[in-house]
């Protein structure tokens, strides 16, 4: 009976010595995933800051460019207009010579 006991006893603490490092080696599997999966992570919002830097250049230079389009847009209003004054002035006086060329005397 003394033996059926130590028996129990011995194969209870093996079982609870399996255990404790079964729990051991889980939990440092967990911990090394944790610490990789963090340092991925961090590449990661790094990248992600690195693009939205660059991000903020080109909204920049797309703002910057937005407004010569617009002072280059505004100078091409006012020479399209420019342009229509000349216009009608150039057909008006070829109407008028048109009109006048009959009435000149031939040489």
């Amino acid at each position: 009976m003394v033996l059926l006991f130590w028996l129990t006893l011995g194969f209870a603490l093996a079982g609870l010595l399996t255990g404790l490092a079964f729990a051991v080696v889980s939990g440092l599997r967990a911990w090394r995933n944790l610490k990789a999966t963090s340092s991925k992570i961090s590449g990661k919002l790094d990248e992600i800051a690195q693009a939205t830097a660059e991000i903020e250049t080109h909204l920049d230079r797309a703002a910057a460019s937005s407004a010569r389009l617009s002072a280059g847009l505004e100078r091409l209003a006012e020479a399209r207009a420019r342009l229509d004054v000349l216009r009608a002035a150039l057909d008006e006086a070829r109407s008028t010579v048109t009109r006048a060329v009959p009435f000149l005397p031939s040489r």
